[in-house]
């Protein structure tokens, strides 16, 4: 390790120990480490990272990842169990609302006491402190018990001691949980000036949207292991495309109530409409494609059956479902007045330029009778469409919006409206 980087870790892990009863804790204890009565459960493993002064790295992953345990080893909290790091200059971090506070003391006494633990001397928090009073804005209560402040309230302090100390690393988790709307704008504002100075961030949030935008690089983190690092738009791109943990779940539910079976082995009737298959392909090709890019062109492929097209006609429906079962879109056949003639036939919707952004998404093809109304049938595709991004946009779609300036008077004042007469 060097002094070139403001932070590095080699091979970081942290392990608990996890007792099934409290017994084997004791017996463990009594027999001086003869007798093992747990078993290690390893919240973090394998870490390595190397982050020159002025880099910014954002954390990301399901609860339980590891995210917090990564900050806490980092800022000294707790110690790592195999591994190494190192932290070169002063570190401040806010992990929790209140961590570091003494409940019964004063705000103005946690100042001193959580600077004193920063490496702070007396003379220099006095200098500091009313800066950092100024910053947290709590007024009289700066001198009343912490025990006595609102959550908010202790993020307030909590993040102008953190901001207000001048570290060389900033460690943050989750601080824009809590507070209002004007407070989040300072602790923002703060960050960038950090950044603007050369000040070395790691960041955690389930916010992508904020880790892309702080951030230069990302650590998407799995399972206590690290999944992909690099940059900060390509890392929470892909993690997007997997963080709906329970995908496979509802996929299952979905497919074991609409099992993609030959028909002979579903029990429908020879005589009723069906839907026999259903591909995903490339636009004009027969390549069969799962996995694709935001503004790739498909196209999905359904073959379908109907013995008695006079009696009951029939119509088609294609619709993408996130992974949460939130409707995303979708088209059918007579919303565009298409109709399907004959016994049978393949039907093609075709996606030019597809829209949708990182995620993967359910596909299911819809049999309806004339009317659009009753569904025969649901035909699951045989895989999920894995789509992936590679650009900061936000939302589902991509959509196509562009700004421009123009040189427009603002527009008259509206009229009062006039109160309603009285009873």
């Amino acid at each position: 390790m060097t002094k070139s980087f403001a932070l590095e870790a080699e091979q970081l892990g942290k392990a608990y120990r996890v007792y099934p009863r409290p017994l084997r804790r004791i017996g463990e204890w009594l027999s001086g480490g003869r007798y093992k009565g747990h078993h290690e459960f390893w919240a973090l493993r394998g870490i390595d990272l190397a982050l020159k002064p002025g880099a910014s790295l954002g954390l990301c992953g399901a609860n339980g990842a590891g995210k917090s345990t990564l900050l806490k080893v980092l800022s000294g909290t707790t110690a790592p169990s195999a591994g190494r790091y190192r932290v070169n200059g002063r570190v401040a971090s806010l992990l929790e609302l209140g961590a570091g506070f003494h409940l019964d003391f004063t705000g103005r006494a946690n100042i001193v006491l959580n600077g004193v633990m920063m490496g702070f001397s007396r003379r220099e928090l006095e200098k500091k402190t009313p800066e950092i009073i100024e910053f947290a804005e709590l007024g009289a209560y700066i001198d009343e018990p912490v025990r006595t402040y609102s959550s908010g309230m202790g993020l307030r302090l909590g993040f102008a001691i953190a901001a207000t100390v001048d570290p060389d690393v900033l460690i943050i988790d989750e601080v824009f949980a809590v507070g209002d709307m004007y407070f989040q704008k300072k602790c923002v504002d703060r960050i960038y000036q950090f950044k603007k100075r050369n000040k070395t961030i790691v960041f955690c949030s389930h916010s992508l949207y904020d880790v892309r935008q702080f951030c230069d690089q990302a650590l998407w983190l799995e399972r206590g292991e690290p999944r992909a690092i690099g940059d900060s738009v390509y890392v929470t791109n892909e993690y997007a495309s997997y963080q709906r943990h329970h995908i496979t779940a509802v996929e299952e539910a979905v497919r074991s109530q609409h099992p993609p079976v030959p028909e002979s082995q579903r029990g429908r009737p020879a005589d009723m409409p069906s839907i026999l298959d259903a591909r995903i392909y490339r636009l004009g090709t027969d390549e069969e494609c799962y996995e694709v890019k935001s503004g790739d062109s498909l196209e999905i492929r359904v073959w379908w059956r109907n013995p008695r097209p006079a009696l009951t006609p029939i119509q088609i429906g294609i619709v993408f479902m996130r992974g949460d079962m939130t409707l995303c879109g979708g088209q059918a056949t007579h919303f565009q007045d298409v109709r399907l003639t004959g016994t049978s036939g393949c039907l093609v919707l075709k996606a030019p330029e597809l829209g949708l952004l990182a995620g993967q998404f359910l596909i299911p093809a819809i049999l309806f009778d004339d009317a659009g109304v009753h569904r025969y049938q649901e035909f699951m595709m045989p895989q999920n469409l894995h789509v992936r991004s590679h650009t900061r946009e936000v939302g589902l779609f991509r959509l196509d919006l562009a700004f421009e300036q123009r040189e427009l008077a603002p527009p008259a004042a509206r009229a009062p409206v006039p109160a309603a007469p009285g009873p």
